[in-house]
């Protein structure tokens, strides 16, 4: 990163930039990346190539397919039974991408870019995978303590250092920021058939204060919010999808945005650890405009039905990647498809007009999988024609 593009970013994010420059700084310009230095700002500032821009014969992108999982990170058994099912998906059906909802890392992330936490947690586990991974930040990843309270934002920094380093294992570890758009595709020229939007929830939901000024509200939280609006604004893409790690709704312990781990509050000392301002960063950002939200946080796999406050948006909760947790009010929010106490993760299929998902379980002892539920819907949100600010 040259000294230029370093203070910029350091200006942008601790000076309160305008939504204006945030865009400036945003997803067209390249993937930040690179040494930054002690006094830097947190590795949020957004960016990923631009698409590549298509000749009069460019070739249209027929369909897309996608697995997503979350909270994966374990190295144990049970992360490799779902890895080797995976395997088996990807080989009978195909696969372009998948999207990892954070946790990737337990119990409290990485404390160094050469750490073997990426070894363990993800390159062992995945090696027979001969597909990227693009990763979002959960709050074990930037956490200093096995209780994943999020206390310790910096600790992300090193996952996105890892997808720089010309040591790592592999290539398949993506995540050129803590926050980031990713384009997949094209329909036509500069137009992508998908967009996706990553969201670094920790800093605006983790049980406990970071004192580290650089991940607070005003200087972080904030600018991400602006940045993710005008991104989502600008697109172009045909499918646009955001992925998260904290959910928006869900059925597990963690529950909804706005009431996150009800009954347990009073021992955190974040003021934001409700999540409310993180509920209305989402619906800001996305309500209307994307066509799925995927999260994780909760480790059970859930299809919640679309709500009025975040759209026509299929909202997807697959946190079974390597623990399995038990519902808390399975009623709590309607759903196609909900299931608690085994591993699995859900194999996504879009073309232009159609998505279809599968949702695959695993056993966590055996390494048996099978089909647990398979539904194909219309896209979500009706394509527009895209009419620059």
């Amino acid at each position: 990163m040259s000294n230029d593009r370093r203070t910029f970013l350091r200006q942008l994010l601790i000076g309160g930039a305008s939504v204006t420059a945030l865009a400036a700084c945003g997803g067209q310009g390249g993937s930040d990346g690179g040494d930054d230095l002690p006094n830097d700002p947190p590795k949020g500032s957004p960016g990923t190539d631009a698409p590549p821009v298509a000749s009069e014969g460019v070739t249209k992108t027929e369909s897309l397919s996608f697995i997503a999982i979350g909270d994966m990170g374990t190295g144990n058994i049970g992360q490799y039974h779902v890895a080797e099912a995976m395997r088996q998906i990807i080989e009978a059906q195909g696969c372009d991408f998948v999207l990892g909802a954070g946790d990737n890392i337990y119990e409290d992330g990485v404390t160094s870019v050469d750490d073997n936490g990426f070894l363990e947690s993800f390159e062992y586990p995945y090696q027979n995978l001969d597909v990227p991974f693009y990763m979002c930040l959960g709050n074990h990843d930037c956490a200093s303590t096995i209780f994943g309270g999020g206390s310790d934002n910096q600790r992300g920094d090193y996952q996105v250092d890892y997808h720089y380093s010309d040591k790592r294992y592999s290539t398949k570890w993506r995540m050129p920021a803590r926050f980031y758009k990713e384009s997949f595709g094209q329909l036509a020229q500069e137009k992508p058939f998908l967009d996706l939007f990553v969201v670094d929830s920790n800093p605006l939901t983790s049980f406990y204060t970071d004192y580290d000024e650089r991940f607070n509200w005003q200087n972080y939280g904030y600018p991400q919010q602006l940045w993710m609006k005008e991104s989502v604004k600008e697109s172009r893409a045909h499918w646009k999808i955001a992925m998260s790690h904290v959910p928006y709704l869900s059925n597990g312990k963690h529950g909804n945005a706005g009431n996150l781990d009800e009954g347990m509050r009073q021992i955190f000392t974040n003021p934001d650890a409700d999540g409310q301002r993180y509920k209305l960063f989402l619906e800001e950002a996305f309500s209307d405009k994307v066509d799925m939200l995927v999260t994780g946080h909760d480790h059970s796999m859930q299809w919640i039905k679309p709500v009025d406050s975040m759209g026509p948006a299929h909202i997807l909760v697959s946190g079974a990647g390597g623990k399995t947790d038990k519902f808390q009010d399975p009623e709590r929010n309607p759903t196609y498809y909900q299931a608690e106490n085994e591993l699995g993760f859900v194999w996504v299929h879009l073309t232009e007009e159609r998505m279809l998902l599968e949702f695959y379980l695993v056993n966590e002892e055996t390494g048996e999988f099978r089909l647990g539920y398979s539904r194909e819907e219309n896209k979500p949100v009706s394509v527009q024609e895209f009419e620059p600010a």
